[in-house]
């Protein structure tokens, strides 16, 4: 019966890893036209300013010029969050940031200082303005897709590397009561009403900012996974969701291991996922390494107050890889 709850799982969670890499192509796509368009931009202005300059009724080819080597690390960055195994959403998102304040600054210059463009170079400018803030929006939907699932909830998943034996980990993972421990921005953390950590325990969690916040333990394997609900239906929740649960689970290692952490909610409202989500993505690349890491070195005995050379300093780091 173990075993085959245990394969269950594995298909799951591979269906899950295929539709997360599978939904990432449009965003892909998006980024390189992005990046494709940008590039042709950038040869234009770079190395036919004069042409740019008589079609926009403007002689300025050293502003051209220095836009278009801004605009070339701008197509570059995005070339290069599509190629990454692990695409990161967050810099889409400030890629479609950047669109959108292209357009803004364009209308600007059309609305405020109508006589500094020729009539061609009006509708050249309009032109431009339309196929950026197209590629925006692209990507905006490409990242709300990226991390949908066929139940229309959205899931985050971070892999992380640690070189800390498994059940090491685990004693710190396990321990619901202490993660304040090894989170920095948490001021407190405990299970409430004295439960031992299990299914049904509730670990209450506060902030430096004042945000505070329950999880309900709805699946402990002991030794292997946890799942934590968030009871997202307090009046004071303090994150702009509708639904949410999170999971840790230790997939392999007997002196190495990787640690998957991942999240299931329902941003509120819905329209805001492609925000919600890559600001949430951020805060995980950010975070999870240096809490893994803070755990590794508790498990490893490797403190800040004594470091030897026969202890085994803790590293943990995000996997180029979906989860």
């Amino acid at each position: 019966m173990a075993k085959a709850i245990a394969y269950k799982s594995f298909l799951d969670n591979s269906i899950i890893k295929e539709t997360l890499m599978n939904n990432s192509l449009p965003l892909r796509i998006a980024l390189i036209a992005n990046a494709a368009f940008s590039f042709t931009c950038v040869m234009l202005m770079v190395f036919k300013s004069s042409l740019v300059g008589e079609m926009l009724g403007i002689q300025a080819p050293l502003v051209l010029q220095v836009v278009g080597t801004g605009l070339a690390i701008f197509a570059v960055d995005l070339l290069h969050q599509a190629t990454k195994s692990r695409i990161a959403t967050w810099r889409a998102l400030y890629a479609s940031t950047g669109d959108f304040i292209w357009v803004l600054a364009t209308l600007v210059l059309l609305v405020l200082f109508p006589n500094t463009l020729s009539s061609s170079g009006h509708l050249l400018a309009i032109a431009v303005s339309v196929t950026v803030l197209t590629f925006g929006a692209w990507q905006l939907w490409a990242i709300e897709r990226t991390y949908k699932l066929p139940t229309n909830e959205y899931r985050l998943c971070v892999p992380v590397y640690v070189n800390a034996p498994a059940d090491e980990m685990w004693n710190a993972i396990g321990n619901l009561g202490d993660i304040k421990k090894y989170a920095p921005s948490l001021k407190r953390s405990l299970i409430l009403d004295g439960k031992t950590p299990g299914v049904g325990a509730v670990r209450m969690c506060e902030d430096y900012t004042g945000k505070r916040w329950s999880e309900e333990c709805v699946k402990f394997e002991n030794g292997r996974s946890l799942i934590l609900r968030f009871v997202s239906e307090a009046p004071d929740f303090p994150f702009p969701v509708q639904t949410m649960r999170g999971g840790w689970e230790i997939v392999s290692g007997d002196r190495e291991t990787q640690i998957i952490v991942w999240w299931e909610l329902m941003p509120k409202p819905k329209y805001l996922a492609p925000i919600i989500l890559p600001l949430l993505a951020f805060q995980a690349d950010r975070d999870l390494p240096k809490i893994i890491q803070n755990m590794a070195a508790d498990v490893l005995g490797n403190t800040s107050k004594s470091i030897s050379q026969e202890t085994l300093r803790a590293i943990a780091y995000i996997l180029p890889q979906f989860c």
